[in-house]
């Protein structure tokens, strides 16, 4: 008769137990829990907060699922061939199919921002706006991130349902952050936040701090010039060294194997004269946002010190801070890197103020941002046509030639301005230069100054295509001097 009591009672604990351990979070904890995550992968990689916040929900069941709970993968992501962290069997479209493994629930929606940002398949989804979800649903279903055919349609009544688009508000700065913060942290109650990213010294990624109910300024962690690591190093994702005054552009230039044109560009400079001081020196082209909040004018620090420091481009850091060519931050304002200002902040007491006659009228409305930014994503890819993106009536997307926000697309400046090609059939060149190269069968161009790849295949009737796969040309780019071969 004890025998029984005791195996009753022993039932009675384990199954208490297990209904401890089956109890499930809401949607709305799960959301109240991360939203902050999803707002700064916005901030740091474009992906919509609000796209990210629904797949988290679909794809974990809020949070509950199985996959989700042994391997901290919030967005069912798989090893592929790059992956060398931590794997995880799981059975899905198939039996005992590999995942990722994630330390914190922040490296897992890191990995998922980058996976989208550094996967050409969804290249073209960086065209739509940060608001524009819909799109974004259906493209992530036509570039083949599931196979549920209503994948769009769960995205899309998740967001709608949860109002998920005021992260991304939050995120585009449109939206204060201390109107969602307190509603947020009574939701999430005791749900366990995931552990903040730590610091990544190569890339001066800030930490994500979970436990926080608002975006704070973040000081300027400018280091003196001494302080500057030798080679080659990153700000803000992005490939740079440190250079000394009197520095000739066209010799580093030529080290670095850049084009000149190119590395004017990437820096913002007035000419390719010799650099008039220490400065950063980017090699690649510099993002359209800072890897934080903000910056804290010191100093004497232009806004071209600002942007090189924080790796921005200086047009976006002064259309995020409604500034006008020539006008300079005071010391200790604060210079918006994300989002955008509602204000001027005050000048530095000798900037240069344009006269209105000499300056040309900036348009700091929401929309015209907002259109600047899809004008500026839909310029024609130097990689290739996108499987698909704006869309046809209905919202499925469309074919559209895409560029990704770090292509280092061909703009020469000054004299090596390229002529337009042709839009017609191009008409019979007139050459001053040599004549075509022939030998054995075959046909050479030696390329001239202010040609482009583009013109010499017009010239030769030619494709763009054969002339890259012929000399096996990676890009476009084409140096003066150089011999192709355009005819076999």
């Amino acid at each position: 008769m004890q025998v029984r009591k005791f195996l009753l009672v022993v039932c009675f604990l384990l199954g208490s137990a297990l209904l401890v351990k089956a109890q499930r979070i809401t949607t709305q904890q799960y959301i109240a829990t991360y939203y902050q995550l999803a707002i700064d992968e916005q901030r740091r990689s474009g992906v919509p907060a609000s796209i990210t916040l629904a797949q988290g929900v679909v794809e974990t069941q809020s949070g509950n699922g199985t996959l989700c709970q042994q391997s901290n993968n919030h967005f069912g992501i798989k090893c592929k061939n790059t992956w060398t962290g931590k794997t995880i069997k799981y059975d899905d479209d198939e039996a005992q199919e590999c995942f990722r493994v994630y330390e914190t629930a922040g490296e897992s929606y890191r990995d998922h921002s980058d996976f989208l940002r550094n996967n050409p398949r969804y290249g073209f989804l960086f065209q739509f706006d940060g608001e524009d979800y819909k799109s974004w649903a259906y493209g992530l279903k036509q570039a083949g991130y599931a196979t549920n055919k209503t994948y769009p349609q769960q995205l899309i009544k998740v967001i709608e349902d949860n109002n998920l688009q005021r992260y991304s508000l939050v995120a585009l700065g449109k939206l204060s952050p201390e109107a969602v913060a307190a509603e947020n942290a009574a939701i999430a109650g005791t749900v366990v936040n995931p552990k903040p990213r730590p610091v990544n010294n190569n890339t001066g990624t800030a930490p994500v701090n979970n436990n926080s109910t608002a975006s704070r300024p973040v000081k300027s962690s400018k280091p003196v010039a001494g302080n500057y690591p030798k080679g080659v190093f990153e700000i803000n994702g992005r490939k740079v060294i440190y250079a000394k005054a009197g520095t000739s552009l066209i010799a580093l230039a030529s080290q670095r194997d850049i084009r000149l044109s190119k590395l004017v560009r990437f820096n913002d400079l007035p000419s390719d004269a010799p650099l008039k001081k220490d400065m950063i020196i980017f090699l690649q082209k510099k993002s359209k946002r800072g890897s934080k909040d903000y910056h804290v004018v010191a100093g004497n620090e232009t806004t071209h010190d600002v942007a090189q420091a924080e790796g921005i481009q200086i047009k976006w850091l002064r259309r995020r801070n409604k500034l006008h060519e020539g006008e300079e931050a005071a010391s200790g304002q604060q210079l918006a890197l994300n989002g955008y200002s509602s204000k001027t902040p005050a000048l530095a007491k000798a900037t240069r103020i344009l006269k209105e006659e000499e300056q040309e009228p900036e348009d700091f409305s929401p929309g015209k941002m907002v259109k600047d930014i899809k004008e500026e994503m839909a310029k024609p890819a130097t990689g290739g046509v996108a499987s698909i993106p704006p869309s046809k009536p209905g919202g499925v997307p469309v074919p559209v030639v895409v560029e990704p926000d770090n292509a280092e697309t061909t703009v020469p400046v000054k004299a090596t301005m390229p002529k337009p090609a042709p839009a017609g059939p191009a008409p019979a060149p007139v050459r001053t230069t040599p004549a075509p190269v022939k030998s054995s069968g075959q046909q050479y161009h030696d390329v001239q100054p202010k040609e482009t790849l583009y013109g010499i295949a017009k010239m030769y009737n030619r494709t763009v295509t054969q002339l890259q796969e012929w000399n096996n040309l990676q890009g476009f780019d084409i140096k003066i001097g150089q011999r192709l071969l355009v005819g076999k």
